[in-house]
C-alpha cells in the first residue's frame, strides 16, 4: 500500500474533507460548525470572550447578550439567540 507524502498528502487531505462536508446534511453541518466553535470560546476568559463577541458582533450585540443572560431569574441560564441570517 503506498502512504501519501508532501502535496500528494496535502491534496489527499483536501479530497477528503471536501468529500466528508459533502456527505453532510445541512444539520450536520450546522452541529458540527457549532461545536468548532463553542469549543473555540469555551476556554476564554470573561473579558477575552466580551472582546471576541465585540469584534465579531459589536458592542450592541454584546450588550444585548449580557442583558438577556443575565436578566434571567428563573429557569435556564441559556438563552439561545436567533442567528438565523446564517443560513
Amino acid at each position: 500500500m503506498n502512504e501519501l507524502t508532501g502535496r500528494d498528502l496535502t491534496r489527499g487531505k483536501e479530497e477528503y474533507t471536501e468529500a466528508v462536508v459533502e456527505n453532510m446534511t445541512a444539520n450536520q453541518m450546522r452541529a458540527y460548525l457549532y461545536q468548532i466553535i463553542y469549543n473555540d470560546v469555551s476556554v476564554l476568559s470573561g473579558e477575552d470572550f466580551a472582546k471576541k463577541v465585540r469584534r465579531q458582533f459589536g458592542e450592541d450585540f454584546y450588550t444585548e447578550l449580557v442583558t438577556d443572560i443575565t436578566g434571567v431569574k428563573d429557569g435556564p441560564t441559556h438563552v439561545r439567540r436567533d442567528l438565523a441570517g446564517i443560513d
